[in-house]
Protein backbone atom coordinates (compact mmCIF):
# COMPACT_ATOMS: atom_id res chain seq x y z
CA UNK A 1 0.00 0.00 0.00
CA UNK A 2 1.44 3.53 -0.99
CA UNK A 3 1.55 6.52 1.95
CA UNK A 4 0.27 8.64 -1.04
CA UNK A 5 -2.40 8.31 -3.88
CA UNK A 6 -2.24 11.90 -6.08
CA UNK A 7 -4.89 12.04 -9.05
CA UNK A 8 -3.45 13.69 -11.98
CA UNK A 9 -0.59 15.13 -13.14
CA UNK A 10 -0.46 18.52 -14.00
CA UNK A 11 0.35 21.75 -12.39
CA UNK A 12 -1.40 20.86 -9.04
CA UNK A 13 -0.80 16.80 -9.12
CA UNK A 14 3.08 16.23 -10.61
CA UNK A 15 4.12 19.25 -7.44
CA UNK A 16 2.34 17.37 -4.72
CA UNK A 17 3.97 13.82 -5.94
CA UNK A 18 7.58 15.54 -6.43
CA UNK A 19 7.33 16.76 -3.18
CA UNK A 20 6.40 13.88 -1.34
CA UNK A 21 8.39 11.39 -3.03
CA UNK A 22 11.22 13.60 -2.39
CA UNK A 23 10.63 13.45 0.95
CA UNK A 24 10.81 9.93 1.20
CA UNK A 25 7.29 9.34 0.75
CA UNK A 26 5.82 6.68 -1.21
CA UNK A 27 3.62 7.60 -3.99
CA UNK A 28 1.16 6.23 -6.84
CA UNK A 29 0.63 8.40 -9.32
CA UNK A 30 -2.86 8.31 -11.63
CA UNK A 31 -2.83 10.13 -14.82
CA UNK A 32 -6.26 9.56 -16.66
CA UNK A 33 -4.57 10.64 -19.97
CA UNK A 34 -1.95 8.75 -21.63
CA UNK A 35 1.70 9.76 -22.22
CA UNK A 36 2.07 12.30 -25.65
CA UNK A 37 5.29 13.78 -26.83
CA UNK A 38 5.54 17.40 -25.96
CA UNK A 39 5.26 18.01 -29.33
CA UNK A 40 2.19 16.58 -30.57
CA UNK A 41 0.61 17.82 -26.91
CA UNK A 42 -2.21 19.09 -29.10
CA UNK A 43 -3.53 15.77 -29.93
CA UNK A 44 -4.66 15.97 -25.77
CA UNK A 45 -6.95 18.67 -25.96
CA UNK A 46 -10.59 18.15 -24.73
CA UNK A 47 -13.03 20.89 -25.44
CA UNK A 48 -16.16 21.58 -24.00
CA UNK A 49 -18.62 23.05 -25.96
CA UNK A 50 -21.21 26.07 -24.72
CA UNK A 51 -21.29 29.36 -24.60
CA UNK A 52 -17.88 29.65 -24.07
CA UNK A 53 -15.79 26.87 -25.22
CA UNK A 54 -13.32 25.62 -22.17
CA UNK A 55 -10.11 24.33 -23.80
CA UNK A 56 -7.86 21.66 -21.46
CA UNK A 57 -5.48 18.72 -21.74
CA UNK A 58 -5.90 15.29 -20.62
CA UNK A 59 -1.95 13.60 -21.25
CA UNK A 60 0.54 13.17 -18.28
CA UNK A 61 1.53 16.73 -17.79
CA UNK A 62 -1.89 17.70 -18.02
CA UNK A 63 -2.45 21.02 -19.49
CA UNK A 64 0.97 22.15 -18.75
CA UNK A 65 1.88 20.56 -21.93
CA UNK A 66 -0.23 23.23 -23.67
CA UNK A 67 0.34 26.44 -21.79
CA UNK A 68 1.87 29.29 -22.83
CA UNK A 69 4.30 29.38 -20.18
CA UNK A 70 3.07 32.76 -18.31
CA UNK A 71 4.29 32.86 -14.93
CA UNK A 72 2.65 35.71 -12.68
CA UNK A 73 2.23 35.94 -8.76
CA UNK A 74 -1.38 36.37 -8.16
CA UNK A 75 -2.25 39.12 -5.01
CA UNK A 76 -5.02 36.36 -3.55
CA UNK A 77 -2.44 34.25 -1.91
CA UNK A 78 0.06 36.25 0.00
CA UNK A 79 0.60 32.98 2.25
CA UNK A 80 2.44 31.75 -0.50
CA UNK A 81 4.83 34.31 -1.24
CA UNK A 82 8.05 32.29 -0.21
CA UNK A 83 6.36 29.13 -2.10
CA UNK A 84 6.04 31.66 -5.44
CA UNK A 85 9.86 32.10 -4.92
CA UNK A 86 10.65 28.59 -5.05
CA UNK A 87 8.29 27.71 -7.56
CA UNK A 88 10.12 30.18 -9.93
CA UNK A 89 13.57 29.13 -9.11
CA UNK A 90 13.00 25.62 -10.38
CA UNK A 91 10.65 26.54 -12.98
CA UNK A 92 13.33 28.98 -14.78
CA UNK A 93 10.78 31.71 -14.67
CA UNK A 94 12.77 34.90 -16.39
CA UNK A 95 10.55 37.73 -18.04
CA UNK A 96 10.54 37.52 -21.81
CA UNK A 97 14.34 38.70 -22.71
CA UNK A 98 13.96 41.62 -25.36
CA UNK A 99 15.50 40.25 -28.12
CA UNK A 100 12.83 37.35 -28.24
CA UNK A 101 10.02 39.59 -28.87
CA UNK A 102 8.46 38.75 -32.47
CA UNK A 103 7.60 41.81 -34.98
CA UNK A 104 4.50 41.72 -34.48
CA UNK A 105 4.76 41.89 -30.29
CA UNK A 106 7.21 45.05 -30.91
CA UNK A 107 5.26 46.32 -33.43
CA UNK A 108 2.15 46.55 -30.66
CA UNK A 109 4.52 47.80 -27.73
CA UNK A 110 5.60 51.09 -29.81
CA UNK A 111 1.39 51.63 -30.22
CA UNK A 112 0.78 51.41 -27.01
CA UNK A 113 3.19 52.28 -24.08
CA UNK A 114 0.98 50.24 -20.96
CA UNK A 115 2.77 47.33 -21.71
CA UNK A 116 4.70 45.26 -18.95
CA UNK A 117 6.80 42.18 -20.16
CA UNK A 118 5.32 38.82 -19.50
CA UNK A 119 7.62 35.87 -17.09
CA UNK A 120 7.23 32.83 -18.47
CA UNK A 121 9.08 29.59 -17.26
CA UNK A 122 10.64 29.07 -20.42
CA UNK A 123 14.39 28.11 -21.18
CA UNK A 124 15.18 30.83 -23.56
CA UNK A 125 18.84 29.45 -24.03
CA UNK A 126 17.20 27.08 -26.11
CA UNK A 127 13.58 28.67 -27.06
CA UNK A 128 13.24 28.66 -30.99
CA UNK A 129 10.60 31.75 -30.44
CA UNK A 130 8.27 29.28 -32.90
CA UNK A 131 4.83 30.13 -31.31
CA UNK A 132 4.02 26.53 -30.90
CA UNK A 133 3.95 26.68 -26.89
CA UNK A 134 -0.24 26.15 -26.65
CA UNK A 135 0.30 23.29 -29.78
CA UNK A 136 3.14 21.63 -27.69
CA UNK A 137 6.70 22.50 -27.28
CA UNK A 138 8.80 21.37 -29.96
CA UNK A 139 11.75 21.91 -27.96
CA UNK A 140 10.61 21.32 -24.20
CA UNK A 141 12.10 24.95 -23.82
CA UNK A 142 9.04 25.36 -22.00
CA UNK A 143 8.77 24.31 -18.61
CA UNK A 144 5.84 21.58 -18.28
CA UNK A 145 4.98 19.26 -15.40
CA UNK A 146 6.90 16.30 -16.79
CA UNK A 147 10.11 17.97 -15.25
CA UNK A 148 8.61 17.53 -11.76
CA UNK A 149 6.59 13.81 -12.74
CA UNK A 150 10.77 12.91 -14.15
CA UNK A 151 12.55 14.08 -10.10
CA UNK A 152 9.17 12.12 -8.67
CA UNK A 153 10.09 8.99 -10.89
CA UNK A 154 14.05 9.00 -9.82
CA UNK A 155 12.43 9.30 -6.34
CA UNK A 156 10.41 6.17 -6.35
CA UNK A 157 7.40 7.17 -7.55
CA UNK A 158 4.84 4.92 -8.94
CA UNK A 159 2.95 6.30 -12.14
CA UNK A 160 0.48 5.22 -14.07
CA UNK A 161 -1.58 6.37 -17.35
CA UNK A 162 -4.54 5.74 -18.56
CA UNK A 163 -6.04 5.41 -15.30
CA UNK A 164 -9.39 7.05 -15.16
CA UNK A 165 -10.44 7.27 -11.52
CA UNK A 166 -14.08 6.80 -10.91
CA UNK A 167 -14.59 7.50 -6.92
CA UNK A 168 -12.46 8.01 -3.58
CA UNK A 169 -13.08 4.91 -1.08
CA UNK A 170 -14.03 6.37 1.86
CA UNK A 171 -13.88 4.25 5.12
CA UNK A 172 -15.38 5.49 8.46
CA UNK A 173 -14.69 8.44 7.37
CA UNK A 174 -11.47 8.40 6.28
CA UNK A 175 -10.13 8.19 2.25
CA UNK A 176 -8.63 5.11 1.94
CA UNK A 177 -7.77 4.61 -1.72
CA UNK A 178 -9.81 5.23 -4.73
CA UNK A 179 -11.49 2.79 -7.62
CA UNK A 180 -11.23 3.08 -11.09
CA UNK A 181 -13.77 3.20 -13.91
CA UNK A 182 -12.33 -0.37 -15.11
CA UNK A 183 -13.02 -2.07 -11.89
CA UNK A 184 -9.55 -2.06 -10.53
CA UNK A 185 -8.87 0.17 -6.85
CA UNK A 186 -5.92 1.21 -5.16
CA UNK A 187 -5.11 1.54 -1.30
CA UNK A 188 -3.37 4.51 -0.07
CA UNK A 189 -3.24 7.03 3.38
CA UNK A 190 -3.78 9.71 1.80
CA UNK A 191 -5.73 10.62 -1.61
CA UNK A 192 -5.00 14.35 -3.19
CA UNK A 193 -6.94 15.00 -5.75
CA UNK A 194 -5.74 17.09 -8.39
CA UNK A 195 -7.84 15.82 -11.77
CA UNK A 196 -8.44 19.55 -12.91
CA UNK A 197 -11.52 22.04 -12.34
CA UNK A 198 -13.85 19.70 -14.41
CA UNK A 199 -12.82 16.31 -13.37
CA UNK A 200 -12.01 16.70 -9.49
CA UNK A 201 -15.75 17.90 -8.73
CA UNK A 202 -17.21 14.99 -10.43
CA UNK A 203 -14.70 12.69 -8.93
CA UNK A 204 -16.21 13.98 -5.33
CA UNK A 205 -19.55 13.65 -6.43
CA UNK A 206 -19.43 10.04 -7.23
CA UNK A 207 -17.44 9.82 -3.95
CA UNK A 208 -20.58 10.95 -2.02
CA UNK A 209 -18.66 14.02 -0.73
CA UNK A 210 -21.42 17.12 -1.36
CA UNK A 211 -21.06 20.85 -2.70
CA UNK A 212 -18.63 20.66 -5.55
CA UNK A 213 -19.37 21.77 -8.73
CA UNK A 214 -20.73 25.18 -8.53
CA UNK A 215 -18.96 28.29 -9.30
CA UNK A 216 -16.53 27.51 -12.43
CA UNK A 217 -15.11 29.97 -14.10
CA UNK A 218 -12.69 29.63 -17.04
CA UNK A 219 -10.88 33.34 -17.30
CA UNK A 220 -12.77 33.61 -20.68
CA UNK A 221 -10.95 35.41 -23.76
CA UNK A 222 -11.36 36.54 -27.24
CA UNK A 223 -8.83 37.28 -29.56
CA UNK A 224 -9.05 40.46 -31.58
CA UNK A 225 -6.91 40.84 -34.71
CA UNK A 226 -6.58 42.42 -38.51
CA UNK A 227 -4.59 42.26 -41.11
CA UNK A 228 -0.80 43.36 -41.40
CA UNK A 229 0.27 41.60 -44.02
CA UNK A 230 3.44 39.48 -43.55
CA UNK A 231 3.98 40.32 -39.61
CA UNK A 232 4.57 36.40 -38.83
CA UNK A 233 2.64 37.13 -35.39
CA UNK A 234 2.32 33.17 -35.59
CA UNK A 235 5.29 32.26 -35.95
CA UNK A 236 6.68 33.90 -32.80
CA UNK A 237 6.49 34.20 -28.81
CA UNK A 238 3.10 34.69 -28.11
CA UNK A 239 1.79 36.55 -25.15
CA UNK A 240 5.08 38.18 -24.58
CA UNK A 241 3.50 41.65 -22.98
CA UNK A 242 0.72 42.31 -20.81
CA UNK A 243 -1.83 44.80 -19.84
CA UNK A 244 -3.73 44.69 -16.78
CA UNK A 245 -6.83 46.34 -16.38
CA UNK A 246 -9.79 47.07 -14.00
CA UNK A 247 -11.71 43.40 -15.00
CA UNK A 248 -9.21 42.32 -17.91
CA UNK A 249 -6.45 41.82 -19.30
CA UNK A 250 -4.50 42.35 -22.99
CA UNK A 251 -1.49 40.53 -24.36
CA UNK A 252 -0.68 39.95 -28.05
CA UNK A 253 -1.22 36.61 -29.25
CA UNK A 254 -1.95 34.97 -32.46
CA UNK A 255 -5.15 32.98 -33.27
CA UNK A 256 -5.96 30.55 -36.05
CA UNK A 257 -9.42 31.74 -35.99
CA UNK A 258 -8.83 34.82 -37.02
CA UNK A 259 -8.00 33.43 -40.54
CA UNK A 260 -11.61 32.18 -40.37
CA UNK A 261 -13.30 34.72 -39.14
CA UNK A 262 -11.70 37.33 -42.19
CA UNK A 263 -12.25 34.55 -44.84
CA UNK A 264 -15.99 35.02 -43.79
CA UNK A 265 -15.83 38.75 -44.40
CA UNK A 266 -14.25 37.62 -47.53
CA UNK A 267 -11.36 38.87 -47.06
CA UNK A 268 -8.53 36.84 -47.61
CA UNK A 269 -5.14 36.56 -45.84
CA UNK A 270 -2.45 33.82 -44.62
CA UNK A 271 -1.55 33.32 -40.75
CA UNK A 272 1.53 35.36 -41.23
CA UNK A 273 -0.87 38.28 -42.28
CA UNK A 274 -2.14 38.19 -38.42
CA UNK A 275 -1.59 41.00 -35.87
CA UNK A 276 -3.98 40.12 -32.87
CA UNK A 277 -4.64 41.01 -28.98
CA UNK A 278 -6.13 38.63 -26.64
CA UNK A 279 -8.62 39.82 -24.14
CA UNK A 280 -9.09 37.74 -21.08
CA UNK A 281 -11.64 38.99 -18.74
CA UNK A 282 -12.22 38.22 -14.72
CA UNK A 283 -15.29 36.14 -15.92
CA UNK A 284 -17.92 35.86 -13.14
CA UNK A 285 -18.01 32.19 -11.29
CA UNK A 286 -21.39 31.09 -12.53
CA UNK A 287 -20.94 28.06 -14.79
CA UNK A 288 -21.38 24.50 -13.06
CA UNK A 289 -19.56 21.11 -13.57
CA UNK A 290 -22.18 18.03 -13.03
CA UNK A 291 -22.03 14.44 -14.07
CA UNK A 292 -23.41 14.97 -17.51
CA UNK A 293 -21.94 18.02 -18.79
CA UNK A 294 -20.62 21.50 -18.09
CA UNK A 295 -22.45 24.74 -18.28
CA UNK A 296 -20.46 28.28 -18.66
CA UNK A 297 -22.24 31.45 -20.21
CA UNK A 298 -21.43 34.89 -20.25
CA UNK A 299 -23.01 37.41 -18.13
CA UNK A 300 -24.19 41.05 -18.57
CA UNK A 301 -20.98 41.35 -16.15
CA UNK A 302 -18.65 39.86 -18.90
CA UNK A 303 -20.12 40.90 -21.90
CA UNK A 304 -19.16 44.09 -20.86
CA UNK A 305 -15.72 43.70 -19.95
CA UNK A 306 -15.18 41.90 -23.14
CA UNK A 307 -16.96 44.89 -24.81
CA UNK A 308 -14.36 47.41 -23.15
CA UNK A 309 -11.14 44.92 -23.91
CA UNK A 310 -12.43 44.88 -27.85
CA UNK A 311 -12.40 48.24 -28.47
CA UNK A 312 -9.20 49.34 -26.27
CA UNK A 313 -7.57 46.19 -28.60
CA UNK A 314 -8.79 48.00 -31.67
CA UNK A 315 -7.85 51.51 -30.98
CA UNK A 316 -3.97 49.51 -30.31
CA UNK A 317 -4.31 47.27 -33.23
CA UNK A 318 -5.36 50.44 -35.54
CA UNK A 319 -2.29 52.38 -34.09
CA UNK A 320 -0.44 49.77 -35.09
CA UNK A 321 -1.07 50.39 -38.55
CA UNK A 322 -3.88 47.38 -39.20
CA UNK A 323 -7.34 48.79 -41.04
CA UNK A 324 -10.12 49.49 -38.77
CA UNK A 325 -12.57 47.20 -41.85
CA UNK A 326 -10.14 43.85 -41.35
CA UNK A 327 -10.65 43.80 -37.61
CA UNK A 328 -12.31 40.45 -36.68
CA UNK A 329 -12.80 38.62 -32.92
CA UNK A 330 -12.84 35.30 -32.32
CA UNK A 331 -15.53 33.29 -30.42
CA UNK A 332 -15.13 33.52 -26.70
CA UNK A 333 -13.17 30.13 -24.99
CA UNK A 334 -11.80 29.55 -21.68
CA UNK A 335 -8.70 27.73 -21.67
CA UNK A 336 -7.80 28.33 -17.41
CA UNK A 337 -11.01 26.16 -15.74
CA UNK A 338 -11.14 26.82 -11.65
CA UNK A 339 -13.31 27.47 -8.87
CA UNK A 340 -15.21 24.78 -8.60
CA UNK A 341 -14.27 23.48 -5.55
CA UNK A 342 -13.36 26.21 -3.78
CA UNK A 343 -16.09 26.67 -1.56
CA UNK A 344 -15.28 23.15 0.06
CA UNK A 345 -12.03 24.54 1.82
CA UNK A 346 -10.74 27.63 3.38
CA UNK A 347 -7.27 27.60 1.70
CA UNK A 348 -4.36 25.79 0.24
CA UNK A 349 -2.91 24.35 3.69
CA UNK A 350 -6.01 24.69 5.36
CA UNK A 351 -8.72 22.33 3.65
CA UNK A 352 -11.65 20.86 5.44
CA UNK A 353 -13.69 18.45 3.13
CA UNK A 354 -15.23 16.65 5.81
CA UNK A 355 -13.40 13.74 4.64
CA UNK A 356 -10.34 13.32 6.67
CA UNK A 357 -6.63 12.49 4.81
CA UNK A 358 -8.31 13.74 1.35
CA UNK A 359 -6.81 16.91 0.01
CA UNK A 360 -7.39 18.73 -3.50
CA UNK A 361 -4.30 20.20 -5.39
CA UNK A 362 -5.28 21.79 -8.44
CA UNK A 363 -7.38 24.23 -10.33
CA UNK A 364 -10.71 23.75 -8.74
CA UNK A 365 -9.43 25.55 -5.46
CA UNK A 366 -8.69 28.47 -7.04
CA UNK A 367 -10.72 31.98 -5.94
CA UNK A 368 -12.11 33.22 -8.65
CA UNK A 369 -12.79 35.37 -10.49
CA UNK A 370 -8.94 35.11 -11.34
CA UNK A 371 -8.17 36.59 -14.61
CA UNK A 372 -4.21 35.78 -14.40
CA UNK A 373 -1.89 32.57 -15.72
CA UNK A 374 -2.61 30.37 -13.38
CA UNK A 375 0.16 28.46 -13.80
CA UNK A 376 2.66 29.58 -10.99
CA UNK A 377 -0.30 29.96 -8.15
CA UNK A 378 -1.24 26.19 -8.85
CA UNK A 379 2.59 25.20 -8.58
CA UNK A 380 3.25 26.98 -5.54
CA UNK A 381 0.27 26.12 -3.90
CA UNK A 382 0.63 22.41 -4.33
CA UNK A 383 4.33 23.37 -2.72
CA UNK A 384 2.46 24.94 -0.25
CA UNK A 385 0.13 22.00 0.48
CA UNK A 386 2.43 19.55 0.24
CA UNK A 387 4.46 21.53 2.79
CA UNK A 388 1.70 21.55 5.24
CA UNK A 389 0.88 17.45 5.11
CA UNK A 390 4.47 16.93 6.03
CA UNK A 391 5.01 19.42 8.54
CA UNK A 392 7.85 21.46 6.99
CA UNK A 393 8.41 24.74 6.77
Amino acid sequence: MHDFIVVGSGAGGATVAKELCVAGKKVLLLEGGKSVEPRKAADAYSVVKGDVEIWYASCLGGTTMVSMGNAVRSGLYPELKDYYARAESEMGVVPVPEGRMGKGTRLLREAHKGWHVMPKAIDFSICKGCGQCPNGCPTTARWSSLRYVSEARKSGCDILTGCMVKSVIIESGRAAGVQLDDGRSFRGGVVVLSAGAIETPRILHRSGVKGAGEGLFADTFITVGGLKRGIGMNAELGMALYAKRDGYLLSPHYSSFLVQRLRQKGIKSKPSDILGIMVKIEDEPTGKVGQDGVTKGITRRDALLLEAGRREAIDILMKAGVEERTIVSTHPRGAHPGGTCNSLIKSWGDQTLGVESLYISDASILAGPFGLPPLLTIVAGSKFLASAILGTP
